[in-house]
């Protein structure tokens, strides 16, 4: 008896996740703004990073996650394309925390006194 019970226990958790999704995020990016600045997230969406390739301006990510999807958060580099290295070596990028996943976000070259340059707005 205990032998069929154990069978039967094991049948249905193999049906169960032979029949599961797997809950994966679509990454962003990498998306580009005019040689400016490259950004995009990695692990499932939930680190964005923003990488300045020009010279002239600070860039920074604009982006939402699924946790408080009202707040627009926002990631600056002001670094340079010579600065800091991220952990995946990327020179001169910014890389956010790892927290809830990041479902929309732009690019944006910061220009002093003059409106800033917006990438569009992508999603996953």
């Amino acid at each position: 008896m205990r032998t069929a019970r154990r069978v039967g226990v094991g049948l249905i958790a193999a049906l169960a996740l032979g029949t599961a999704t797997p809950a994966f995020a679509d990454e962003l990016g990498p998306h580009y703004y005019e040689g400016e600045l490259k950004f995009w997230t990695e692990s499932n969406s939930t680190i964005m990073n923003i990488q300045d390739k020009g010279n002239d301006h600070w860039v920074k990510a604009e982006y939402y996650r699924v946790a408080h999807p009202d707040n627009k958060l926002t990631l600056w580099n002001k670094g340079g394309p010579n600065g800091p290295k991220d952990n995946d070596g990327n020179k001169g990028t910014v890389e956010s925390g790892k927290a809830s996943e990041i479902f929309k976000a732009r690019g944006t070259v910061s220009r002093n006194n003059l409106p800033d340059w917006h990438t569009d707005w992508f999603s996953s």
